[in-house]
């Protein structure tokens, strides 16, 4: 059995209110308080005040936001319901 390669997930932070990312696989949803992202390293929520998405280009998986950054958050992958049963 293969193993599943990931993309680079890298987070670039600048006085906290600059950021950009790569390794962004889908953009959940986006509001001025929350950021809510899938990564190739799992889910991953922002929040904070004044949030804007700046630039996502889905091709690369990059992604910019600027706004007021209070959390960074990571929540593991889901294992599909037939990986867990049959370990």
């Amino acid at each position: 059995m293969e193993k599943e390669t990931k993309k680079q997930h890298t987070i670039e932070l600048s006085n906290r209110c600059k950021c950009s990312m790569s390794g962004i696989d889908k953009v959940i949803s986006s509001s001025d308080t929350a950021i809510i992202l899938s990564s190739s390293y799992g889910g991953l929520e922002i929040s904070g005040k004044s949030l804007k998405i700046s630039k996502y280009d889905v091709d690369d998986g990059s992604l910019c936001f600027e706004g007021e950054l209070d959390s960074i958050k990571y929540s593991a992958p889901k294992v599909p319901l037939l990986k867990r049963i049959f370990k």
